[in-house]
């Protein structure tokens, strides 16, 4: 990536696939007013990911956030009344299929020629409302640290997990200098 020479350098890592680049930002551009900056980072510019990352006054990264769902001009369609709309991506017309279905170990698909009938249209229906199902573990990984120490559910986590164990570590040292 070019950096312009009068900005600050800063190490930026997606935090999805841990993608490494180094971006520059100009000092100019920080928000004075506030502790922290939010900076968003476009799919394609560092990795095939869009996320965030919060950057206090003295150009330390705090924290990164993933981004769920992006508006952008290419999913969107005003309607009639006005009202923006946004779609999932329309398909490329070079594209061989209009959907590909992974159904437990079985591959479906839609041509796109071909008229589309009542049941391929509820298909649709039902797999843009589904949502992938998060496991327990997964679940753990994303939230460890708004679960508390005492939760049943994710206990065989907890007990398993080192990021806690240093945290109890610190604690501790710290209530025994306090005394």
């Amino acid at each position: 990536m070019a950096i312009l020479g009068k900005t600050n350098k800063i190490l930026v890592v997606c935090p999805i696939c841990k993608t490494r680049d180094i971006v520059g930002i100009p000092p100019s551009r920080l928000n004075k007013n506030s502790q922290l900056t939010t900076i968003s980072v476009h799919k394609g510019l560092i990795c095939p990911h869009h996320f965030q990352f919060f950057m206090d006054n003295n150009f330390q990264i705090r924290g990164y956030q993933k981004v769920d769902l992006e508006l952008n001009q290419e999913n969107s369609k005003t309607l009639r009344n006005g009202v923006k709309a946004f779609n999932i991506a329309e398909k490329k017309k070079n594209d061989l299929f209009k959907s590909l279905i992974l159904d437990g170990d079985e591959i479906k698909y839609h041509p796109l020629n071909g008229a589309k009938n009542v049941k391929a249209r509820s298909l649709e229906q039902e797999i843009i409302s589904k949502k992938k199902k998060m496991t327990s573990k997964e679940i753990y990984e994303e939230f460890w640290e708004f679960i508390d120490e005492t939760n049943e559910l994710f206990h065989e986590f907890i007990i398993k997990d080192i990021r806690r164990q240093k945290s109890i570590i610190n604690a501790k040292m710290s209530e025994c200098i306090t005394i």
